[in-house]
């Protein structure tokens, strides 16, 4: 309740304000001003929640008392008294000394003393404030720039039937004046306008314009270009480059977090104790802990102990209280980190928590949950500008994902906000009202961001250059009246960020500049898509495709129904019943995917609240995903029946890059020199490795491998034993013979499966529990494997201690980091553990299928070890990159002096061809003996890709009696017993290299699927099951044979069709690209080429630089050991030299057949 004996002291004032005729003008509009402020921060003084400005506590007080809204004009007029004139000032202040006065009168429920009405005014007038008067308004238009000139642009809009063009006015002062980099759009750019006017000449005034709003940027990280120091676009780039650093302040944001995560998922949030949820942070970020420099010592970490209670205290008093008085907790729905993507506004972001109730109407409130510190000083109301804009921004996700009109954005009826500051022990609720020209501010600090990756993009590296060049403390630390201990403190983090680059050699900076721009021009794409033939639209295309066309590619499982909701369970898990009987995708275990609900055809991931997941298990009959985080609700689910799976595209790959370029810009000049082929590799010391059980070429390239100073690269082509002799070979000796502490690392998380089984058989009599240690996720790594994940070891000692009564404490992970020298991970994985280097020295890092890892990459990762070994083959698949082969040139004559002119190309390529070209043999070398594929199968590889250097390991001289016996099968002929008059079992039985001509020429379709093909796979697995039934032989189809297919779309015709083929197993049966391929084999390989159209070659064929070898046709002909089995249409084919030299090699052997002749 109101105390109403302050009104009569308000009224005396306000007599006194208008009586006193010293004052000037202005004056008593300040003072006027100073008194509504004071009857407002009364009238709030008991919320829980703390405003920080008039603006914000005039909107509550409204809203909650009903109070007229009129009173916001003299906020408006009273915010900038300089901008009118002192006439117009005194001609109006008698209206809006009414307005407060009648304000008071309404909040308070008292009446304006007479007294007070004595001075009311006649005729009533306020200052006119400049409003465009339009014909109508449009809440939101998307339209495509076609020209600019004299501050109108000439657009057409999206929906437009005619392509007509329409006018919209740019740099109009009171409207959009903000939005100067409107200048700076090209033709064909996509604006979208907001709250839009139409005059009577049908121009168009947009109060706000958004910059290629399919471009999705965080949320946070527009933010953080938000300062109390000042506020720059440049900080956006500037965060590309730096470091994650592992402070206490970090660690305590995510201790935040965690405290929240429990509360809202506890059935009783009164008995979670602080204990229990620090005991749970410190397990889930043990490497964060012990590396931590801020809480090495005990008293350290004892004094962050204590600062993880007092905001657990205050958190929890917060959620049990302050959120009960606003109905956060008490009804409605709470989600964890529920995400969001906005097309209308360019942006996505996850929130921290997120509260739903509907009553009449639906509304939301926001929680975002701040650790760090307040503004400084802080007054007890303020928020900072960072975290102001990042609440804004969620204020306009969930405007539109809510329909709520633009005008009522800012109305508490539908949503409101809240910063929620864990450190401030009182008013930590804090909140800051929406206004327009805020607004306008952050979205015009988007579009430059925006801008700015296209420059970053150009690869005109003298702009991109000019850029990065512009990052200084002069144009990042802006804020007027800083301290000045604080603003030079500033400028020294940024000049020792800008002086790496500063250091660097031409080359150097062309190399960065070079790689920057790539990276940007990758992201740019696997957001937007590339525009060529067949490109998709990157992540856009979850709204962009329509629901056919997405159906067309088998991206999408819809119409799914919640069969078993355990999301509110420890499990986090959901189980789809898949209710499409021809719902055939292309979906895997392990895929990142963004659930919505999709209840009818319009519905997209922009439209709804998303849920990031993980496909834990995939069947005809459902779909099973594991989440984040656990909810403590499942209200949510059961609005809608139907919900939808598509898959996610994330940042973090290019974050990781961008970070990785500048972390080797960082190293020392010595490893740099190396690296950039400006110094050969330093030969070592001969290490004297022999083996009897080897070949001399084994004997020979581990011999130089162990003696290398800096690096080895070895080409290992298909079936050389890359990965099962020569990484064995090198961790059993380098772990038996010597004290080094070695790290593997390969691209994705199979070939690291690989590695795994590599290290097991050399260190097979090693007497340890934990011969290896794996850094990853245990939904991307085999089971086999499990008992050596990082995470399972720590839960494994924490357990055996809590059995004798000891905790889990960083000295013990400390501990099995130093007892432990073998370490393998991912790339990615190990790019983003940078507190591992602190604990632990690799002193040699293998890198396997190394020809796969584009240099941004891994190159912040080599200088951090004494020296690397990276094994590959350069013939086989490179990186996947989603940009053009022109584009990936570097076009730089610089950059070409080092090798360096195709960045599709891997650092191991580069490095080898430095190697090679200066004889520098005892660097580099190539394993020419493969153990895989039957003499049949490699003879054409061998020729066209390999130039006849291949041997059969048969050959060799050394070989046991055993392996001699073992590889015989590389010789033997292929004589199975066939079904009487069955030309396709005859064939299937006699002949190792098959090509079956299957002429389904659909002109103009442009199709990625074959049905002709995928029914012909069928068939042949059912007569490979009766061959080998016929003679005695056992198959297993799961391990023994593989079918490539190169679209996504045959791939999901062909594992349908073998669901209802009757074919045991048929489910554990690897169908997949000839990306997933690399590095596996199969004793029979099947290979649907799926090509209708001549066009359609292109997409299917990966040339090496000077165009001699399709390195995925070599992957795809190299995978088998006893069998390839190739379809496909000879004549389109043929178009292609490769593929039709291919083809004339199989006719010539006896291997090609019609389809009609089977």
């Amino acid at each position: 309740m109101l105390d109403n004996n302050y009104t009569s002291i308000y009224f005396s004032s306000l007599v006194d304000i208008i009586k006193n005729g010293d004052l000037t003008t202005r004056s008593r509009y300040r003072l006027l001003r100073q008194l509504l402020e004071k009857v407002c921060k009364y009238v709030v003084r008991d919320e829980v929640v703390q405003f920080s400005n008039l603006f914000s506590r005039l909107t509550f007080i409204c809203n909650r008392y009903k109070a007229s809204r009129v009173i916001h004009n003299f906020r408006m007029v009273s915010n900038d008294l300089l901008k009118h004139d002192s006439a117009d000032l005194e001609q109006y202040f008698a209206t809006y000394w009414m307005d407060v006065n009648d304000f008071i009168s309404y909040v308070f429920s008292v009446p304006v003393p007479d007294q007070n009405r004595g001075f009311y005014p006649f005729p009533i007038k306020r200052l006119e404030l400049k409003h465009s008067e339009f014909e109508y308004i449009i809440d939101r238009l998307r339209v495509s720039v076609v020209d600019i000139k004299e501050n109108i642009l000439y657009c057409v809009e999206e929906n437009s039937d005619r392509g007509e063009h329409i006018k919209v006015q740019i740099n109009e002062e009171g409207t959009n004046e903000l939005f100067s980099s409107i200048d700076r759009v090209w033709d064909g750019a996509i604006l979208h306008l907001i709250n839009v006017g139409v005059d009577e000449h049908l121009i168009y005034h947009p109060k706000i314009f958004v910059l290629e709003p399919d471009y999705l940027i965080d949320v946070s990280a527009i933010a953080e270009c938000f300062q109390d120091y000042g506020t720059s676009s440049l900080g956006f780039i500037k965060s590309k480059f730096d470091e994650i650093p592992n402070n206490k302040h970090l660690l305590l944001g995510n201790f935040a977090n965690a405290v929240m995560d429990e509360l809202v998922g506890a059935a009783d949030a009164s008995g979670v104790t602080f204990n229990t949820v620090f005991v749970k942070h410190f397990e889930s970020y043990p490497f964060e802990h012990t590396a931590c420099p801020d809480i090495l010592d005990i008293k350290q970490f004892k004094q962050y102990e204590l600062d993880c209670e007092t905001h657990f205290n205050t958190i929890k008093r917060v959620y049990l209280e302050e959120f009960v008085h606003y109905g956060i907790a008490s009804e409605g729905d709470i989600n964890l980190e529920p995400s969001f993507m906005c097309n209308v506004y360019g942006v996505q972001g996850r929130l921290d928590l997120l509260h739903s109730v509907k009553k009449d109407e639906l509304k939301t409130t926001i929680v975002e949950l701040k650790s760090g510190s307040t503004v400084y000083p802080d007054d007890g109301v303020s928020v900072k500008p960072n975290h102001t804009v990042q609440l804004y921004l969620y204020h306009l996700m969930l405007s539109v994902v809510n329909n709520i009109p633009y005008r009522d954005i800012g109305n508490e009826k539908y949503l409101n906000g809240f910063i929620f500051y864990s450190k401030s022990r009182t008013n930590s609720l804090r909140k800051d009202h929406i206004n327009l020209r805020r607004v306008q501010q952050i979205c015009e600090l988007r579009n430059r961001i925006v801008l700015n990756e296209q420059v970053l993009k150009s690869d005109d590296l003298g702009r991109v250059g000019a850029l990065l060049d512009f990052i200084s403390g002069e144009n990042i630390v802006r804020a007027p009246n800083l301290n000045t201990r604080f603003k030079e403190l500033l400028y020294k983090q940024i000049k020792g960020f800008t002086e790496v680059l500063d250091k660097c050699s031409e080359l150097e900076r062309t190399y960065f500049y070079s790689f920057v721009s790539f990276i940007a021009r990758e992201q740019y794409i696997s957001k937007l898509g590339a525009g060529e033939y067949e490109g998709s639209h990157g992540l856009a295309s979850l709204w962009i495709d329509s629901a056919e066309v997405k159906k067309d590619k088998y991206s999408i499982l819809c119409d799914l129904v919640i069969s078993e909701n355990r999301i509110s369970e420890e499990e986090k898990l959901i189980v789809f019943k898949r209710t499409l009987v021809d719902d055939f995708v292309n979906f895997r275990v392990g895929d990142v995917c963004v659930l919505y609900p999709r209840n009818d055809e319009s519905d997209t991931a922009v439209k709804h609240q998303i849920f990031k997941c993980t496909i834990q298990n995939i069947t005809k009959e459902t779909v099973t995903v594991v989440f984040r985080h656990k909810q403590s609700s499942i209200a949510y689910f059961s609005q809608y029946r139907l919900w939808a799976l598509e898959r996610d595209s994330m940042d973090a790959s290019f974050t990781s890059m961008y970070k990785s370029l500048y972390a080797f810009m960082s190293a020392p000049k010595s490893k740099r020199d190396v690296i950039l082929n400006v110094l050969p590799p330093r030969q070592g010391i001969d290490y004297g490795f022999y083996k009897p059980t080897l070949s001399v070429e084994q004997n020979r390239i581990l011999n130089n491998t162990l003696s290398t100073e800096d690096y080895f690269v070895l080409n290992g082509p298909p079936g050389t034993g890359k990965t099962s002799h020569i990484i064995k070979e090198l961790v059993e000796e380098l772990y038996k013979n010597t004290n080094q502490n070695i790290l593997l690392l390969a691209y994705t998380n199979k070939a690291v499966d690989e590695l795994c089984g590599a290290v097991t058989d050399a260190l097979v009599d090693v007497a340890t529990v934990d011969k290896f240690v794996r850094i990853g996720n245990p939904l991307s790594s085999d089971s086999r494997y499990e008992g050596n994940l990082i995470n399972t070891i720590i839960k494994r000692e924490s357990d055996a201690l809590e059995l004798s009564g000891r905790k889990f404490t960083r000295n013990v992970l400390s501990n099995i980091i130093r007892n432990n020298r073998v370490f393998l991970s991912t790339v990615a994985t190990m790019s983003s553990k940078n507190d591992v280097f602190k604990l632990k020295n690799f002193d040699t890092v293998i890198i396997d299928e190394a020809s796969q890892i584009l240099e941004p990459q891994i190159i912040g990762l080599l200088p951090k070890c004494r020296r690397f070994i990276m094994i590959g083959d350069h013939k086989q698949l490179p990186a996947i990159v989603v940009q053009s082969d022109a584009l990936s040139k570097t076009n730089n004559p610089l950059l070409e002096q080092i090798r360096l002119a195709d960045r599709r190309n891997s650092l191991f390529e580069r490095l080898y061809n430095f190697c090679e070209a200066n004889r520098l043999d005892y660097a580099h070398d190539t394993l020419t003996y493969q153990g895989r594929m039957h003499r049949e199968i490699a003879a054409f590889p061998n020729v066209a890709f390999y130039e006849g250097k291949l041997k059969e390991a048969f050959t060799l001289e050394n070989l046991t009696v055993e392996a001699k016996a073992g590889l015989s099968r590389q010789v033997a002929p292929l004589e199975l017993k066939s079904m009487e008059n069955d030309r396709l079992s005859e064939v299937l039985a006699k002949k190792r290299l098959v090509f079956i001509n299957v002429e389904e020429y659909q002109a103009g379709q442009q199709k990625k699927t074959s049905e002709s093909e995928a029914d012909l796979i069928i068939k042949i697995l059912q007569k490979v099951e009766q061959l080998y039934e016929l003679n005695g032989r056992e198959i297993n189809l799961r391990k023994q044979v593989g079918i490539i297919a190169p679209f996504k779309n045959q791939i999901a015709l062909i594992k349908n069709k073998l669901e209802g083929s009757g074919i045991s197993n048929h489910e554990d049966i690897v169908v997949d690209t000839v990306e997933r391929f690399q590095g596996g084999q199969r004793d029979i390989i099947l290979y649907s080429f799926t090509i209708n159209e001549i066009i359609q070659l292109d997409g299917v064929v990966s040339l090496n630089d000077d165009k001699t070898v399709d390195r995925k046709l070599n992957v795809a002909l190299t995978r088998a050991k006893e069998q390839m089995i190739i379809l496909g249409n000879a004549e389109v084919l043929s178009y292609n030299p490769l593929y039709k030299d291919m083809i004339m090699h199989i006719r010539e052997v006896g291997g090609y057949f019609d389809l009609d002749s089977l």
